[in-house]
């Protein structure tokens, strides 16, 4: 079954803003007025917004972004491991595992790893996202009103940064090199993450794992 393309994601997304021209969201009795208060909705930040969701699925990167990931990949990205080959990728794998990640690719021969990313806890998700979110509208030149909700049937653009990240299949590849008997080569890469902020902490949380497991299957070398 085919996914639906971007622009009709964008397409559905946006329904509900144009239900809130037409269908005003009410205020709850307990405020001035009560419920016969009207709260419409502003056209132009809904338009912002709408705008706002097809950049994140159209153009999700940012060049200062880019440019701070590949700097962190020399930094964070590769460890060498004083273990062998085939201790090293065992261990990863569990590693992946114990982070709930699943594994779409595993090939020793080729010393290649392909994984789902490991899921962060949800309040620090949320506050990445946010974070991210942020930044981005502001490198944009968008207005910070976008970033607000005005009533329970607006836009969310954090929906649609969710959506992106979905759509674009990110994820996580290891590649391991032989240095010798026993030392071996990491590299870690995560694929599709834009947020510098968000791929340190997902290179923390990994590496982390990594050196637990690594320690746990000392025993087994």
């Amino acid at each position: 079954m085919k996914r639906p393309g971007p622009l009709i994601l964008l397409a559905l997304l946006c329904l509900g803003a144009a239900g809130c021209v037409s269908t005003p969201a009410r205020l709850p009795s307990g405020y001035p007025g009560g419920q016969n208060t009207v709260v419409r909705p502003d056209p132009s930040v809904l338009m912002a917004k709408q705008r706002l969701m097809q950049d994140l699925m159209n153009n999700p990167d940012l060049p200062a972004w880019h440019d701070e990931r590949e700097k962190m990949a020399l930094a964070l990205g590769d460890r060498v491991f004083d273990k062998g080959f085939d201790r090293v990728f065992d261990s990863m794998i569990t590693a992946l595992a114990t982070l709930g990640c699943r594994v779409t690719n595993m090939e020793r021969t080729s010393h290649y790893i392909t994984a789902s990313l490991p899921q962060l806890p949800p309040q620090q998700e949320d506050a990445l996202r946010s974070e991210g979110l942020a930044q981005y509208v502001q490198a944009k030149g968008y207005p910070p009103s976008v970033l607000g909700r005005q009533g329970p049937y607006d836009i969310d653009p954090t929906l649609g940064q969710s959506m992106m990240n979905r759509m674009g299949a990110s994820g996580l590849t290891l590649s391991m090199v032989r240095q010798g008997p026993e030392q071996t080569k990491v590299k870690l890469r995560f694929d599709n993450v834009y947020y510098p902020h968000k791929v340190e902490e997902l290179y923390k949380i990994v590496w982390a794992t990594v050196d637990k497991q690594m320690f746990l299957d000392r025993s087994l070398d």
